[in-house]
């Protein structure tokens, strides 16, 4: 019996991992699992030692502030792993938590099998990190199929697609009752408090003009703290989603959806709604971060193809009155909502898709 420890840090993560348990299933119902998880690994009865939430900091200044209480999550962490003794360990995404579980665990019981999903963004920033991870992972799976060249001699690698698409897209828009725009804020709270003032103000003067109701995708945990924002601000006319089929039906049904950089926005282009995608930090992050990254967009679609692809308005550009504006544009232009749709779809369709990913993924793990 096979007995496999999951890692994951966020939200995208554990939506990623649980695709891939559901899949590990198919293959060995005798599998057992032991995990760090969210709401997606807990719905499939997964056991996590603790949920991604209490994990979730965002940049380097969160990150050093929480520096003890980070620690004390990573050696429960370890010491939980070593305890179960697994055959496997599938990290998935979060690197700079993830690695250095997989270092320690890999100088304690070199015996554990090591793999992880989502390659670290070394074509980004920090391109080093690449010639050091066969010390401590046996095998990479990439999500993008540019990545191989930069890990290709460095570590064993497969490509395997996005486990978000695994059929292609058609361009099948629905047209009718259109009447959400949705806004998504990120899911860590430092996230929601820096978006969420920003979408109330965007909010308040769409519906000086139009008649939109506004739905926003959330964890269970943060239902009261985004309400909050609306009745403080005495906006009505607003839905609050956690469960997967019920953020893929509004988003479905908006206009418009207006998200920050992240793995959201590939979950409303998969339900084929109109896309701005936005991305602010603090100055002081961004003063850090900025000299290091070596891309020109934060959107992926907008990377792949090195222009923008999907509108995004990063840091000093995302401001009320250019989100505006922007927002205004596509509520009052149906050609330019319709090719962004399409636009998107091709980009997916030719770079994020391969059928049989996943069963490639499962025959690396020996399964």
């Amino acid at each position: 019996m096979k007995k496999i420890f999951i890692i994951t840090g966020e939200a995208s993560g554990d939506k990623i991992a649980s695709i891939v348990v559901s899949k590990l299933q198919e293959y060995n119902k005798n599998i057992i699992f032991k995990a760090i998880g969210g709401a997606n690994l807990k719905k499939q009865n997964i056991n996590c030692i603790f949920d991604i939430g209490e994990i979730a900091f965002m940049g380097i200044v969160d990150v050093v502030k929480n520096f003890l209480y980070i620690k004390k999550k990573f050696d429960l962490t370890v010491k939980e792993i070593l305890k179960f003794n697994p055959d496997i360990i599938l990290s998935v995404d979060s690197p700079d938590f993830s690695f250095r579980i997989l270092k320690k665990i890999k100088i304690v019981n070199p015996k554990i099998k090591t793999f992880h999903v989502v390659a670290p963004q070394v074509w980004a920033w920090r391109e080093n990190r690449k010639k050091s991870l066969n010390q401590f992972i046996d095998h990479l799976f990439l999500l993008f199929p540019f990545e191989k060249k930069y890990f290709d001699g460095f570590i064993d690698n497969t490509f395997i697609g996005h486990p978000f698409f695994l059929n292609k897209l058609n361009v099948n828009r629905e047209t009718n009752n259109l009447n959400y725009i949705s806004i998504c804020p990120g899911s860590r709270l430092t996230e929601i408090k820096t978006f969420m003032p920003l979408f109330i103000s965007l909010v308040q003067k769409i519906k000086v003009q139009f008649n939109y109701k506004f739905h926003i995708p959330t964890t269970s945990e943060k239902i009261k703290f985004i309400e909050n924002f609306f009745l403080l601000n005495q906006v009505k006319d607003f839905k609050i989603t956690t469960y997967e089929d019920e953020k893929n039906y509004y988003f479905r049904h908006s206009v418009l959806s207006i998200a920050k950089s992240g793995t959201i926005a590939l979950d409303i282009m998969k339900n084929y709604s109109p896309l701005i995608v936005i991305y602010k930090t603090s100055w002081l992050n961004y003063f850090l971060i900025k000299p290091l990254v070596k891309v020109k967009f934060g959107n992926i679609i907008n990377i792949i193809k090195d222009k923008m692809v999907v509108p995004e308005l990063i840091q000093s550009d995302c401001n009320l009155e250019k989100l505006y504006n922007l927002t205004l544009n596509f509520l009052e232009n149906d050609k330019l909502r319709l090719d962004n749709i399409k636009s998107y779809i091709e980009v997916i369709n030719q770079n994020l898709i391969l059928s049989d990913g996943l069963d490639k993924l499962i025959q690396k793990l020996e399964i």
